[in-house]
């Protein structure tokens, strides 16, 4: 009879665990655009040519464009006002290691 609570339990803790949805993309990956989209925006370039530019990438998975572009708009909105290169990559590597 305790068996089964236990599966049920074993099965709610693996779906919150799951994997955030990166594609082929790493958490690393991931810093590694946010400081140069940062680095993009510390030279003057604007939030449209910094999207004009994931337009001409190769994408392993569709989800990868979307995370992309999520990251150019917080870079370029008022969260990045108060980044630097670094913090860009660090920021967004946390997020993605804590499933955000």
């Amino acid at each position: 009879m305790l068996k089964f609570p236990l599966l049920g339990l074993l099965a709610i803790a693996t779906g919150v665990q799951a994997a955030y949805p990166l594609g082929t993309m790493t958490c690393d990956d991931i810093a590694s655009f946010a400081s140069e989209a940062m680095s993009w925006r510390k030279e003057g370039q604007t939030r449209e040519q910094a999207l004009a530019a994931l337009e001409k990438r190769a994408y392993n998975d569709p989800v990868e464009k979307k995370n992309l572009t999520v990251i150019v708009d917080l870079v370029f909105g008022s969260y990045g006002r108060n980044w630097t290169v670094e913090s860009a990559g660090n920021i967004m590597r946390t997020d993605c290691m804590t499933g955000r």
